[in-house]
């Protein structure tokens, strides 16, 4: 008990490693899909999707298990 307190504690356990995880692809996934929208759609449409790419890369990152 007193090592995984420890671990929770210093964030050096698995925990600690999915959540940076988690973020980086939630990121990663949004700079990626927002240079592709910037890319494809005229300004306020680009503008506009911004909403839905943040809860796309959400359910990437947090919900879909597959990292």
């Amino acid at each position: 008990m007193a090592t995984a307190r420890n671990t929770l504690v210093t964030g050096n356990g698995p925990e600690a490693y999915n959540s940076r995880m988690e973020k980086k692809i939630f990121w990663a996934s949004f700079t990626i899909l927002g240079l592709a929208a910037d890319l494809v759609l005229p300004f306020w449409w680009a503008l506009g999707a911004t909403i839905p790419l943040i809860y796309i890369s959400w359910w990437i990152a947090y919900r879909s298990n597959w990292f």
